[in-house]
């Protein structure tokens, strides 16, 4: 497939059958995340943090938000179980669109600072509800995609999605420059327009739904079902055959027990993802309340924490795609690593000149990164693991995401005011990532001394 060939989502360019619920599917995209796009993290850290006054306590709470999420993905997928996966996702849909409509009534909340905490209650609340939508339609993927189109077709759906977020927080940031009260007409405007995309997604048929009613279980997603997760969002994470929550926990402790090469590889992952969750809230605090107007300016900080990053990824995602393919995993993380860092160095030299310029620069190299992060993360940790443990082995990631995510952001936001809100957070987040990124590279000139067995196709 070439880069343009990439880019072309017209359900003609589909198989016959498939054609049906791709369009459904793609029409769900171009509406429902409008409403899901203001529960994002950087966008509604950027609104707490402007017209909440948020302090960086609540700033890390939004932040850490979606890894309320990436713990109850185990447990939807269990409640999902005998049910109907389309029901139970346009379900999910609407509790995401009541928490996002119901940010209105922060409005009439006369304190500011207990209205922050409630809007980032119902923040919360919609990444619960969205950590089981992205969960259960991983099931609807695998059934309706075949495994030779499932990626691509995946790949578009989340394509037109992000593209929709990053539009709509611009559009939505540039109302809120002109009217920061706006907020409450936004959220029930983009909440009422995501009925359409539910609307959408209820015309999609799942395909043998019939014959998975009775027997009752939820499949194992393989790694051709997964699209854009990262180290910040752990999406479409389906647990192995027939298991209940905690079996699933138990494989994944016990993963990393038998298995030493996968507990070193996320030994290092921890480090790296420790290092980039804990300088969110300090940056979204920097740009939001020091290099740009405190009380206006939701665009220019949309634009810096949210969009940048976010084209740069869809755009640079092809790119890595064929190194993805060719090399092992170590050292793809090698080369992946030194975009991490000269990012991460870039955002450093942006906090020390206070130069907003300067931190774009990084948050373009941010998303370039985060592109890359996506292919390693979906599909990596299929080169260690045995084609049946292959839910074992994604659990162990589901977990430890959200270790970190809940401890990270907290522990940014503590280091950042104690070292005076400066920029020595940054150097201490840099230094992490390096370490890190030393310990792939001394991963791969291991796996260069003795080559490791690899489990089937990365993709």
């Amino acid at each position: 497939m070439s880069y343009l060939d990439y880019y072309r989502i017209s359900a003609r360019h589909q198989p016959y059958m498939l054609r049906l619920n791709y369009h459904h599917e793609m029409w769900s995209a171009m509406t429902y995340p409008l409403a899901a796009a203001l529960a994002e993290g950087a966008f509604a850290a950027i609104v707490a943090a402007k017209y909440f006054q948020a302090s960086g306590t609540l700033v890390a709470v939004i932040t850490a938000a979606p890894m309320f999420g990436n713990i109850m993905a185990l447990l939807w997928a269990e409640l999902s179980r005998d049910r109907q996966k389309v029901r139970f996702v346009n379900a999910l849909q609407i509790g995401v669109i009541l928490s996002v409509a119901a940010v209105a009534l922060t409005i009439f909340i006369p304190s500011k600072a207990v209205g922050g905490w409630v809007f980032a209650g119902l923040i919360i609340s919609a990444r619960v509800f969205a950590a089981g939508i992205v969960t259960v339609r991983s099931t609807i993927w695998r059934y309706n995609y075949p495994r030779h189109l499932r990626g691509q077709v995946v790949g578009r759906i989340n394509m037109i999605a992000t593209g929709v977020l990053a539009l709509t927080t611009f559009l939505g940031s540039r109302w809120l420059d002109k009217n920061p009260d706006a907020y409450v007409w936004l959220y029930l405007m983009a909440a009422a327009l995501g009925l359409l995309g539910v609307w959408q997604f209820s015309h999609i048929r799942l395909r043998r739904e019939r014959s998975l009613l009775r027997e009752a279980r939820i499949v194992t997603a393989r790694p051709e079902s997964m699209a854009q997760t990262d180290e910040t969002n752990v999406m479409n994470y389906t647990p192995s055959e027939g298991r209940g929550f905690f079996s699933v926990i138990g494989r994944a402790f016990a993963v990393l027990r038998e298995d030493r090469r996968f507990r070193l590889y996320q030994r290092w992952q921890m480090i790296a993802g420790f290092s980039f969750m804990m300088l969110q809230p300090p940056l979204v605090f920097l740009v939001s309340r020091r290099l740009t107007d405190p009380d206006r300016d939701y665009m220019l900080a949309t634009v810096v924490l949210q969009i940048i990053p976010l084209l740069a990824s869809i755009i640079t995602l092809p790119l890595w795609a064929p190194l993805f393919d060719r090399v092992m995993i170590s050292k793809f993380r090698v080369i992946q690593g030194v975009s991490w860092l000269a990012a991460q160095g870039t955002i450093l030299a942006g906090a020390y000149f206070m130069s907003l310029p300067v931190i774009m620069a990084g948050q373009l190299l941010i998303g370039v990164s985060i592109s890359a992060g996506n292919l390693v993360w979906n599909l990596g940790h299929n080169e260690f693991a045995p084609p049946e443990k292959s839910g074992d082995y994604m659990a162990v990631h589901v977990m430890l995401t959200g270790l970190r995510g809940f401890i990270a952001p907290f522990v940014g936001v503590y280091l950042f005011q104690l070292l005076g809100e400066g920029y020595a957070l940054f150097v201490i987040s840099l230094c992490l990532n390096l370490v890190a990124w030393l310990g792939y590279v001394s991963m791969y000139v291991a796996d260069l001394k003795h080559p490791p067995v690899r489990h089937g196709h990365k993709r």
